[in-house]
């Protein structure tokens, strides 16, 4: 692939930062924190400043500080920094992620927009279930102490050689060299980098290897094969690359018939079946049996249905519940909001963005509070077969919408959003 440039354009777009401050600035507690209130208060101002910074390659962290968690057992140390300064790297990260994507093979699914465990964990089952013979046995293994062991100069060698930017390379090269050695674990920016990196294994052992049977979440590693002979070959291959790399395997790697069941995305997966990690069983009962408050059991609840729905474990959801797994649509509810007002699926774009393109309008709502202000009107709509929704304070706009909601059939219509220009140097967004 070629080498792309002109991403700060992309990126320093109205759009993109104010997208990225929402994405940031999010949830009741942030909102409330001193500094979260700080930004609200001076949000255009903070969105003007950090783009002409990124703009201009001027933008650098601040500060961070540094906290330990436990995670699944394990200590680890990772870097906090402000709000504002993860608006920004949020905005650079937003574009460099959908450009990188498509870089990817599809079976690694760490920290990509669409995928996930479930994804890779439905990709596996599909695997074992169609092909039996050819996945009789599994090699699993995962990477020492990836972020803190990787190499900073080889990860910005592999920005480079996807990137030509100078001012974009320019600000990854701050992020990846913000620790003395290594790529910090809390920043954004060494989630997709980190990706970037060993994807190049990824495609080692798929493209030149014809490995068939790979998959990658992050730095866990699982391989798939007909029999033991041909998966310590695999082993050998791995190995190797990896040492070019300059990384280094646990000790804990194993080959092993997929039978005994592979410990692979918080599940154990079998040919015939899929079961929750005993850990996750384990805390979850323990956790429940702690809490008290019942809103926070139905939290609990809720996210131990959210894996387990992912498995066989409807038994073992109402044992440890008390409630009986039932699928959502065989309750036959639907959301009623207090306000009686409409919500619309899809993502918020700003009405910038669908200027000159054809769109399908499907629905509108007067009357929403925004922080803009209030009597703002929102609108459904269609572009490319994805929902999406845009709010308007224009009375044009506004006035058409309720005609057409007077005609029989009026909704949904195609049509543009075109602008003009009136009185000195301002701008409105009609149909045409």
């Amino acid at each position: 692939m070629n080498r792309e440039g002109f991403l700060m354009e992309e990126i320093t777009t109205y759009s993109n930062m104010e997208t990225s401050f929402r994405a940031v600035v999010r949830g009741s507690k942030r909102k409330q924190s001193r500094t979260g209130r700080v930004l609200l208060a001076h949000k255009e101002k903070v969105i003007t400043e950090l783009s002409e910074q990124l703009a201009n390659g001027s933008f650098r962290i601040s500060n961070y500080h540094e906290m330990d968690v436990v995670e699944a057992g394990k200590l680890r140390r990772i870097q906090v920094l402000p709000l504002k300064d993860r608006i920004a790297i949020h905005a650079v990260m937003s574009v460099v992620d959908e450009h990188i994507r498509r870089r990817f093979i599809r079976t690694t699914s760490a920290s990509i927009k669409g995928r996930g465990m479930h994804d890779l964990l439905n990709y596996i089952r599909c695997d074992m279930e169609t092909n039996p013979e050819d996945t009789r046995y599994c090699y699993k293994l995962d990477i020492r102490k990836y972020y803190e062991s990787v190499s900073q100069d080889k990860v910005m060698d592999c920005a480079r050689r996807v990137f030509k930017d100078k001012t974009l390379l320019g600000l990854l090269d701050h992020f990846v060299h913000m620790m003395p050695s290594g790529i910090s674990i809390g920043l954004r920016s060494s989630q997709g980098l980190g990706n970037l990196f060993l994807s190049s294994l990824d495609h080692y052992l798929k493209d030149k290897c014809g490995l068939k049977y790979y998959y990658r979440y992050c730095d866990d590693i699982v391989v798939l094969g007909k029999a033991k002979s041909e998966l310590w070959k695999v082993h050998e291959l791995i190995h190797r690359k990896i040492e070019q790399l300059g990384l280094e395997v646990k000790q804990n790697e194993r080959i092993f018939p997929v039978t005994e069941g592979i410990d692979f995305l918080g599940y154990v997966i079998r040919p015939d079946y899929v079961r929750l990690r005993k850990r996750i069983k384990q805390n979850f009962a323990r956790q429940l049996h702690k809490v008290q408050s019942k809103r926070r059991k139905r939290e609990l609840v809720a996210s131990f249905y959210g894996m387990a729905k992912h498995a066989d474990c409807i038994r073992l959801f109402n044992q440890l519940t008390g409630k009986k797994m039932r699928d959502f649509k065989s309750l036959n509810v639907s959301y009623k909001p207090e306000d009686g007002k409409k919500r619309f699926p899809g993502t918020v774009v700003s009405i910038r963005e669908l200027v000159n393109l054809p769109i399908v309008v499907k629905d509108f709502e007067m009357g929403i509070k925004t922080e803009q202000g209030e009597d703002r009107c929102i609108v459904a709509i269609e572009q490319n077969g994805e929902a999406k929704k845009f709010f308007t304070n224009s009375e044009e706009m506004k006035n058409i919408l309720q005609q057409i909601r007077e005609i029989p059939d009026g909704f949904p219509f195609e049509t543009t959003i075109k602008t003009e220009s009136f009185g000195k140097g301002r701008t409105k967004y009609v149909f045409s």
